[in-house]
């Protein structure tokens, strides 16, 4: 019987999983069973929340099949997203097997010809989401105009410019100098 790890999926790739289920006539069943396995299994998390080691779409894996042949790819979508030396689809069963795994983890699964596959994920070598959060960590805080003592560190301001008294007008009539206000005036 094959072992499966703990799954750890962001909503993306849940999502992702729920959709490739409802299209199950196009699949073998070895492949269905890992894949409702996955779903009802997993433990589903933010994007933000997922750790740097989880295998998620779109991230660069290394893994080893069967303790002798070691990979590198980039888990995918589909195969229409696939470059098929650099990719590996999780519409395939070995790329939805490593799929949420943690770095570290084995999982073994049955082959569709039979027998079984063990899969034993190396390291997340770069994950989408984890970039996403260095990136949005990295970026410097946005500095106000004015760093005077009143100032928030860190505070986001928002600088209005100041009003100023309309112009004089060509006739003459000019306001006087502590009237903000000139209201309407008579004929």
């Amino acid at each position: 019987m094959p072992k499966l790890a703990h799954c750890f999926l962001s909503t993306k790739d849940f999502t992702a999983l729920e959709t490739l289920l409802e299209r199950e006539a196009y699949r073998e069943e070895a492949f269905l069973r890992l894949l409702r396995s996955k779903l009802s299994t997993a433990t589903v998390m933010l994007q933000e929340d997922m750790g740097p080691d989880i295998a998620t779409i779109d991230s660069r894996i290394d893994y080893v099949i069967d303790g002798r042949q070691s990979d590198s790819r980039i888990l995918v979508l589909g195969r229409e997203n696939a470059l098929s030396r650099f990719s590996l689809p999780i519409t395939t069963l070995r790329g939805l097997a490593l799929l949420g795994l943690l770095a570290g983890d084995t999982i073994t699964v049955a082959r569709p010809e039979g027998g079984v596959e063990e899969l034993h994920l190396e390291r997340v070598a770069f994950q989408p989401e984890a970039d996403r959060r260095e990136r949005l960590l990295d970026r410097p805080p946005a500095r106000p105009e004015h760093d005077g003592p009143s100032s928030n560190a860190g505070a986001s301001v928002i600088a209005f410019p100041g009003w100023r008294k309309p112009a004089a007008a060509a006739t003459g009539d000019e306001l006087p100098p502590d009237d903000d206000d000139p209201g309407p005036r008579a004929a």
